[in-house]
């Protein structure tokens, strides 16, 4: 068996600029700038930053975060509640599914955002198998996400491809033996995406080896 793999956030939809968006807004709001560089260590990394203890540390006091975050929130659905699945993922998953590929999904965000997410959007119906930070033993950078969506799946790493777009993805599915296709976002651009065996601008251009 051969498995198409795809990252969530950043990959499958844009989850990730929403996120740097607002809570840039709440760092400005009090006085202190949250620079893409910043944020580029919170894209999918494996190590989830406070970014209420950095700005309560920033500004040498404590906030109302039952004020701030109801506001840092609404303005989060009102950019992402708009956004589609990104161009090529879902003829992707359609295509790969009718020439015999198995889909699987490797996160290091929570399933409880992954799962609903994959629902909203449709594309349930063609995954087999879905791991995430909460669901594998160890999130990536560790390859273990998606060893472990390959062994769920029956698919063999050397027949298989990942579809990145972070640094720590890219990673991950290297050492787990995978071919990687990393399509970098409007944030992951600025990483080093070297260690890819293929950087396209869009799923849109990948074709499905015959």
């Amino acid at each position: 068996m051969k498995a198409l793999v795809f990252d969530y956030d950043g990959l499958i939809v844009d989850s990730e600029l929403p996120e740097f968006l607002c809570w840039q807004r709440v760092f400005e709001a009090h006085g202190q700038p949250l620079t893409l560089q910043d944020w580029l260590p919170v894209v999918g990394g494996a190590v989830i930053v406070d970014l209420r203890k950095e700005l309560e540390g920033r500004l040498g006091r404590p906030l109302d975060w039952g004020r701030v975050d109801p506001d840092r929130i609404a303005h989060y659905h009102s950019i992402f509640d708009q956004q589609a699945v990104l161009p090529g993922v879902r003829e992707l998953m359609e295509a790969g599914r009718g020439a015999g590929w198995a889909i699987g999904v490797a996160s290091n965000s929570t399933a409880d955002w992954v799962r609903p997410g994959l629902e909203r959007f449709g594309l349930s119906r063609h995954i087999g198998a879905i791991r995430t930070r909460d669901t594998a033993r160890r999130p990536k950078p560790h390859p273990d996400p998606y060893l472990e969506v390959l062994a769920e799946l029956g698919a063999e790493a050397g027949q298989s491809f990942a579809f990145e777009d972070s640094a720590t993805g890219v990673a991950a599915a290297k050492a787990a033996g995978l071919t990687v296709v990393a399509v970098p976002n409007t944030l992951t651009r600025h990483q080093d995406l070297g260690g890819a065996d293929q950087l396209l601008d869009s799923l849109e251009q990948f074709r499905l080896p015959s």
